[in-house]
């Protein structure tokens, strides 16, 4: 501890670092003169289209999205289907018989289901009794 102090007294408070004289009299304009050229750029001036493209874009998508809707939610009747449907040879289908033809589907899946899982059950006692 007592060398630290006289270590200390030693160098005393005084200040070991020194700048030259004048050197931040010029020093704005020295560190100025060791810096590149810098190019000044154009601003890029926007034509009208450029600044109407992102709104003609968000129109064009959301009337996209009200034509699906209008062409996925429409019923025959509204959509003008029921009254050509004879001219244009199109038979309009009941919804009791949509959901006939959709409980019938429903009905041979799940007899497929049936028979594959039958037929999967059969393959692995026969593998086992073979082993």
């Amino acid at each position: 501890m007592d060398t630290k102090k006289s270590q200390l007294n030693k160098i005393g408070k005084t200040n070991s670092f020194k700048v030259p004289e004048g050197y931040f009299e010029h020093f704005s304009e020295d560190l100025m003169s060791q810096l590149p050229e810098r190019t000044v750029e154009e601003p890029q001036t926007l034509t009208l289209w450029d600044k109407l493209k992102p709104w003609a874009y968000m129109a064009a998508m959301f009337v996209g999205i009200m034509l699906m809707f209008k062409v996925f939610s429409g019923s025959p009747k509204e959509s003008g289907l029921a009254q050509n449907s004879t001219e244009k040879g199109i038979e309009v289908v009941s919804d009791h018989e949509v959901d006939d033809f959709y409980t019938y589907y429903e009905d041979q899946a799940a007899i497929t289901a049936y028979r594959e899982t039958l037929y999967i059950e059969a393959s692995a006692i026969e593998e086992d009794t073979n082993h």
